[in-house]
């Protein structure tokens, strides 16, 4: 196991991140600036840098390489998202600072923490510290980080590092979902569906499944018979099966070649002569994910989101009036505050721009597909 050890002054640490953090000009550049700032400070073992939908939280996708052993992959999105667990991304959402070391929220009893018991004991980690990226329109992504037993554990300067990255981070990954959303092109590549069993192994899968997921940031480096399912797929598979949970859910995650992808799960009540627990079909993404993701980047409330999408539909005040139950002055109050949020002074300034920013891409070649960084 590699070891990241040497001390640096904690002293500025939140600044020299978030300078690395600005600079970077893709969020593949993002995991990699940060990574290299926080190592010598925070010296951990076993690292992952997670991407997550601002509206639900789901794992959208991230940088593994210094994480968890693929195998491990789906019991730790089973935890997260169907079984639930201490520290984990929901709890650190509702908290003030959304830093959380696990030994403390088990008051040192470890044993409590499933995330313990069935990863971290087996692999000889002593402690997981989360910090949960966000600023004030929401959160977009996390760092994840262990130490393993024969490390000194994570103290007090660590916390206050951790909370130092929060927002600064938080508002960097925010700039670049929107840089990312803008330069996304349509694929051509026909839908896929993987039937998992209860232990979210794959049963079977469609040849284009493959297709989707060949291309994963940071995944080069790993033999193709030991990358198992992108994170993302066993987060929504997870969820899907959570106790109370909708027989569906639908979550999106990111392909470099493909864009953004539609993941959709089915729990499936009987099981299959197959055992198939659960049905994910993997296909394009559509508007309605595009304008969710702007809506909240743009920090627009859910009113606000509504009439933006309805203004992209061409419906006038008066249509928008009659199907949303508001008066037209309440609804101009909406629009000049989406106008406000997003930069813009008309209704023709606002399709024009989002087309623009977010929707061109998806109509024009990569070679001649306009570069322009979207103002945040």
């Amino acid at each position: 196991m590699r070891r990241h050890g040497g001390v640096t002054r904690v002293g500025g640490i939140g600044d020299a991140v978030a300078r690395a953090a600005q600079s970077a000009r893709s969020i593949e550049d993002f995991f990699d600036a940060v990574k290299r700032v926080v190592r010598p400070v925070l010296r951990f073992d076993v690292y992952a840098c997670v991407t997550v939908d601002p509206q639900t939280l789901m794992n959208t996708g991230g940088d593994y390489r210094d994480g968890l052993p693929p195998a491990m992959m789906p019991r730790m999105l089973d935890i997260e998202y169907r079984e639930g667990d201490a520290n984990d991304l929901s709890d650190l959402a509702a908290r003030p600072t959304p830093v959380g070391l696990l030994s403390r929220e088990t008051s040192g009893n470890l044993d409590l923490s499933p995330r313990y018991r069935d990863i971290m004991r087996p692999l000889n980690f002593r402690d997981e510290l989360r910090v949960l990226l966000r600023d004030r329109h929401g959160a977009w992504g996390a760092l994840v980080m262990g130490r393993a037993d024969d490390s000194p554990p994570f103290g007090s300067p660590e916390l206050a590092v951790a909370a130092s990255l929060v927002q600064p981070l938080g508002s960097a990954l925010r700039r670049l979902h929107l840089t990312r959303l803008a330069e996304e092109n349509v694929s051509e590549t026909a839908p896929g569906l993987v039937l998992l069993d209860g232990d979210h192994q794959v049963v079977h899968a469609t040849p284009t499944v493959a297709m989707w997921f060949d291309d994963l940031v940071h995944t080069d480096d790993v033999p193709s018979g030991d990358r198992g399912l992108p994170p993302a797929v066993y987060a929504v598979a997870a969820a899907v099966r959570a106790a109370g949970a909708a027989p569906s859910h639908t979550s999106w995650m990111h392909s470099r070649r493909h864009g953004r992808v539609r993941l959709h799960a089915w729990r499936l009540e009987e099981p299959t002569t197959t055992s198939a627990r659960t049905a994910v079909v993997v296909e394009q993404a559509g508007p309605a994910e595009r304008i969710a993701l702007i809506a909240a980047a743009y920090g627009l409330t859910p009113r606000e989101r509504d009439i933006m999408a309805l203004v992209l539909r061409g419906r006038s005040t008066v249509d928008i009036s009659r199907s949303a139950g508001l008066s037209p002055h309440t609804v101009q109050d909406h629009l000049k505050a989406v106008f406000d949020k997003t930069g813009v002074r008309s209704r023709r300034d606002l399709v024009a721009t989002l087309f623009v920013r977010h929707y061109l891409p998806d109509m024009t070649p990569a070679a001649s597909a306009p570069q322009r960084r979207p103002s945040v």
